[in-house]
């Protein structure tokens, strides 16, 4: 498999080990964390260290770490929600120092702290949206899932104003290059044109778990690169 493609932990039931394990038997390299697995809230300093030796003990690096809290979470319990990203860059911080996917309401108080503290730490964050943030200073990750739901989908990605850091696939592959998802279909051969025109270089990320996973990984190196 591509080395380049990495499967998240969020599809995914069990320990942190035995997601490690299911994402190597997928034939993928990197994974991209999920800081809200029970297995790393409150990780201790010492905790991070192991977590980045057991990466490498199961031959895999990360491509992220994902701290998905509702954007409702940083409104209504702003100090609970920065607390825990402020957790989630640490632990970027420990693998690598590797973006923090999040879903960050636009404009908020909240989120120039917390672009400070990712700076401070040297990890970039991201967010995810059908279009990339308003704030330059924030990086962009694409779900599929949101961009099969909008009218010329492929027309819309090649207006925006800069390219995805990160594509998130989802879905089932109904055709070679074919993803649906709740009865919406994205060309992965189209997008991938796309991004190929744009002279975007974005990673790519699969957001599901075993077969499923490696039937979009699958479809994704066959649509591409051209």
């Amino acid at each position: 498999m591509e080395d380049q493609v990495s499967v998240s932990m969020r599809s995914s039931k069990g320990s942190s080990r035995e997601i490690m394990h299911e994402v190597t038997a997928c034939g993928a390299r990197v994974i991209q964390l999920d800081a809200m697995h029970a297995d790393f809230l409150a990780l201790s300093s010492s905790g991070r260290r192991d977590l980045a030796v057991t990466l490498r003990r199961f031959g895999l690096r990360a491509s992220g770490v994902d701290f998905l809290a509702p954007p409702s979470s940083w409104e209504e319990e702003p100090d609970k929600t920065l607390q825990a990203f402020k957790d989630a860059v640490a632990i970027a911080e420990a693998v690598g120092n590797v973006p923090v996917g999040t879903r960050m309401p636009d404009e908020h108080g909240v989120t120039s702290i917390a672009l400070a503290v990712g700076h401070r730490y040297g990890v970039l964050v991201s967010t995810h949206g059908v279009a990339p943030p308003s704030d330059p200073q924030i990086g962009w990750h694409l779900p599929v899932s949101l961009l099969a739901k909008i009218d010329q989908p492929m027309k819309s990605l090649a207006a925006a104003s800069l390219g995805p850091m990160a594509v998130r696939l989802t879905g089932d592959v109904v055709g070679e290059t074919t993803i649906e998802i709740d009865g919406n279909q994205v060309q992965l051969r189209e997008m991938r044109g796309v991004i190929d025109a744009m002279r975007w270089n974005p990673s790519s990320i699969v957001d599901a778990a075993g077969d499923q996973a490696v039937q979009l990984i699958h479809a994704w190196q066959v649509a591409g690169p051209w």
